[in-house]
């Protein structure tokens, strides 16, 4: 019989500490809209831009777009709890990026994301990714992350409690809206349901392309297709208005690509 073994690690801080956070902000009320897009005609303006050497990523624009939408519906741009609803002017994006070697993911936000180009949005991406002692999300710093992590989670809770009541404090360290690209970075293709938790309204999730046929002008066509997940706030938000949302952002995709793209 083959000798079996096992492999026993302390569990890293930023790890243990997100363990904490889900802890105080599980559960929830909260809808999701399992969408697909058509990116044909985008994912051929992108194509052009990189051989122009414009550059901007798919994900770069989904984040644009999902910005430039949020900022025409203000009411989802927002946060909400039992004592009050904020509504925020600007979108400020945190997107996910994994640290190598760290075992975890950096959270990082992009400011006033409805009001940068294509090409900013990118840059500051393709530039977090590689650039240390950015801010790690409610708890600031990698070293403020040991020092948590070292607290029993009956003291680090009432900490995490105390950030969530402050929907300012929460979007300066974490932003207003997350979107997340994990299924998109490995090919994937189905949806994945985005992390929504705590007081803000929306999250999103972009998932991966695929080629198959449609209809098209009563003809049948081969076409790219993303998946796509939005998740809404039902404290918040109502079906109607997400549904009126979701037009809003499938025309961005699918028809006016070209002004977010400039």
């Amino acid at each position: 019989m083959r000798a079996r073994s096992h492999q026993a690690k302390k569990t890293e801080a930023l790890r243990r500490l997100a363990i904490d956070g889900f802890r105080l902000v599980e559960g929830g009320h909260n809808t999701f809209a399992l969408l697909e897009f058509d990116v044909t005609g985008l994912r051929a303006a992108l194509r052009a831009r990189r051989r122009e050497g414009s550059g901007g990523s798919l994900f770069a624009f989904f984040v644009k777009a999902i910005a430039a939408s949020l900022a025409r519906y203000p009411a989802f741009n927002a946060m909400v709890d039992r004592r009050r609803t904020t509504i925020f002017s600007g979108v400020d994006v945190n997107v996910p990026i994994e640290l190598p070697g760290a075992g975890a993911n950096k959270s990082y936000v992009i400011r006033d994301a409805d009001t940068k180009s294509l090409k900013a949005i990118h840059d500051e991406i393709e530039a977090a990714r590689t650039r240390r002692g950015d801010a790690l999300g409610f708890v600031g710093s990698e070293r403020a992350a040991r020092v948590l992590a070292a607290l029993p989670a009956w003291l680090v809770l009432p900490f995490f409690r105390l950030l969530l009541r402050d929907h300012g404090r929460v979007r300066r360290l974490s932003g207003t809206v997350f979107v997340t690209s994990v299924a998109m970075s490995e090919g994937l293709t189905g949806f994945i349901l985005p992390y929504i938790g705590g007081p803000k309204a929306t999250s999103f999730a972009v998932g991966g392309t695929v080629k198959k046929p449609a209809v098209v002008g009563g003809a049948v066509e081969i076409r790219e297709f993303i998946s796509f997940t939005a998740a809404f706030n039902h404290d918040l938000i109502d079906g109607a208005p997400a549904a009126r949302f979701i037009a809003e952002l499938r025309r961005v995709v699918e028809r006016d690509y070209a002004a977010v793209i400039e």
